[in-house]
């Protein structure tokens, strides 16, 4: 059965995946307005969200932000979708990095490997392709997978077809393959989930109080990796760019919590500099803090 669900899909994934842009976000548009009006996916859990971090925001701003954010997601529906058959000359004509020499040339020259670390800003499905064609260097990521078997294969192979080596997210702590040195490498982590309240770093986060999983940091410390937080602006429709701030380089030295509180404050910024931009539809406050 999950066959046929996957084959019977197939033929119209790859109709949207190779339509021109123009004609891909004509659909988006078309979609935008079912998805808001009709189908209202996760819709109380964003209105929740935006209501809880901004209060001091009128209703009528709210809303003007839920409509952005709605129009962004399905935006990054339809470009994962593209994702599946675009180009790697297509994809570079869409992304662009402000300053790829703080990787390439910064911590390459210092024999660093580095994680890489941000939030879900923009769509981070084809940061994960781009920077596997923009890095000097192996791109190594951890992905959660999907359920669905016909459709883990297929998200996975094109995630990693431009080279990203990707490890489910247990191996982050079980597979030696994922920290080997014989090679300098990049380890992308998004760090904006829920993690269980007991093992999270806690702090102050878009008005809440917000857990975040500690393993950039542990695994920097275990591992004397550099930490980098990367920045995902969308300066117009279908474009990105990319920032990178250098987090730790030495992160032995630094206090515990430490690199967590800069990353919290970094994606702070950026949230608040561009809304809609954030994953918004994600129960990301769904733990409390614990007592």
């Amino acid at each position: 059965m999950q066959a046929f669900g996957f084959y019977f899909f197939l033929p119209l994934i790859y109709l949207i995946s190779f339509l021109p842009f123009r004609a891909l976000y004509f659909l988006s548009d078309c979609f935008f307005y079912l998805n808001y009006y009709v189908i209202k996916y996760r819709k109380k859990v964003v209105w929740a969200n935006l209501k809880s971090s901004f209060p001091e925001k009128s209703d009528i701003e709210l809303k003007v932000i839920e409509k952005y954010f709605f129009r962004n997601l399905t935006d990054i529906m339809f470009e994962t979708v593209k994702s599946f058959t675009i180009s790697k000359n297509a994809l570079c004509k869409r992304m662009t990095s402000v300053n790829l020499e703080l990787m390439n040339d910064y911590l390459l020259k210092k024999n660093k490997s580095y994680i890489v670390t941000g939030g879900h800003c923009g769509n981070y499905e084809w940061v994960n392709l781009f920077m596997s064609l923009s890095f000097e260097h192996e791109l190594r990521a951890v992905y959660r997978r999907l359920t669905h078997p016909y459709f883990e294969t297929f998200f996975f192979k094109s995630r990693s077809k431009f080279g990203t080596k990707l490890y489910q997210m247990h191996e982050s702590y079980t597979n030696p393959k994922l920290w080997e040195q014989n090679k300098l490498y990049a380890f992308a982590l998004v760090n904006d989930q829920s993690p269980p309240p007991d093992k999270a770093y806690w702090t102050t986060f878009l008005n809440h109080d917000t857990g975040f999983f500690k393993g950039p940091e542990v695994f920097a410390k275990q591992h004397d990796l550099a930490v980098v937080y990367v920045t995902i602006r969308k300066p117009k429709r279908g474009h990105y760019e990319l920032v990178y701030s250098l987090l730790s380089e030495n992160p032995k030295e630094e206090p515990e919590g430490q690199i967590l509180e800069n990353h919290a404050r970094l994606l702070e910024k950026d949230i608040l500099e561009n809304i809609p931009n954030w994953l918004w539809s994600h129960k990301r406050w769904k733990h409390k803090k614990p007592i």
